[in-house]
């Protein structure tokens, strides 16, 4: 992202979070039964910890930010920001992308 900053590129991120990294490890094993690649349990859980604090650490790179609920059957766009200002909101934001939305507010 640096370097396409650098180099005059705008950058888009459409960020896809869940709240609970056990739904992530039961489609990872749906996907697994229906013939999909594996992706060992203690990898899920450790991207899930460090995903949204990579996220938060890069935002000053990020200009048109799209944030996901991929918490149920139909993905939910939760927070929109461009040049770190919130364009959108919507009413109920899950835990986890509150902290998205206090990185965004400071």
């Amino acid at each position: 992202m640096r370097d396409a900053k650098v180099s005059g590129f705008e950058v888009t991120m459409f960020y896809v979070g869940l709240g609970d990294y056990r739904l992530n490890i039961e489609r990872v094993a749906a996907r697994v039964k229906n013939g999909g690649h594996h992706i060992p349990t203690e990898d899920i859980i450790r991207r899930h910890d460090t995903s949204i604090g990579n996220l938060l650490s890069y935002l000053h790179l990020i200009d048109h930010l799209i944030v996901i609920d991929n918490s149920h059957i139909e993905g939910k766009i939760i927070l929109g920001a461009d040049n770190g200002s919130i364009t959108y909101r919507l009413d109920s934001i899950p835990q986890w992308g509150k902290r998205i939305e206090q990185r965004l507010q400071t």
